[in-house]
C-alpha cells in the first residue's frame, strides 16, 4: 500500500468513513457507505462549505482510487465562473427520490447555478 502523503490533504478518520480535510481550503473529502438506493455501494465526495464539488461512486471501499482522486484535486474551492468573486453562497438542496442537488449563487454578479453533482446518479 502506498503510504505517501496526499498533497494538501490530511486524514481525519479511517473508519467507518475515510475522511480528509484540505489544509489550504478547509474542504472535506469523504468516502462513505452510500444508501441502498444508490447505484454504487460506496460514494466518494469532495465538499466545500457543505457543497459537493466532485463525486464518484465505487463498488467497494476503494481507498487507493479515492486517494488518487484527491492527488488530482489538491485545492478545491467555490469561485464564481462569471466574475472574480470567491464568496459564493450555497443554497438549499432539492431532492427527487435518491437524487440530491445543491444550488449556489454569487451575491456579486447574481450568477446562479445548480451543482454539477447529483447523488444517486452517474452523469
Amino acid at each position: 500500500m502506498n503510504n505517501a502523503p496526499i498533497i494538501n490533504w490530511r486524514r481525519e478518520s479511517r473508519s467507518p468513513t475515510l475522511a480528509y480535510r484540505n489544509t489550504e481550503t478547509g474542504a472535506r473529502a469523504v468516502l462513505h457507505r452510500a444508501p441502498d438506493s444508490y447505484r454504487y455501494k460506496w460514494r466518494g465526495v469532495i465538499l466545500v462549505d457543505g457543497y459537493p464539488v466532485w463525486s464518484r461512486g465505487y463498488e467497494t471501499k476503494d481507498a487507493t482510487s479515492f486517494r488518487n482522486e484527491l492527488r488530482e484535486r489538491p485545492a478545491p474551492d467555490l469561485n464564481c465562473p462569471e466574475c472574480p468573486n470567491d464568496d459564493v453562497r450555497v443554497g438549499e438542496k432539492a431532492a427527487d427520490g435518491a437524487k440530491v442537488q445543491r444550488w449556489y449563487d454569487c451575491p456579486n454578479c447574481g450568477y446562479e447555478a445548480p451543482s454539477r453533482i447529483i447523488y444517486g446518479a452517474e452523469r
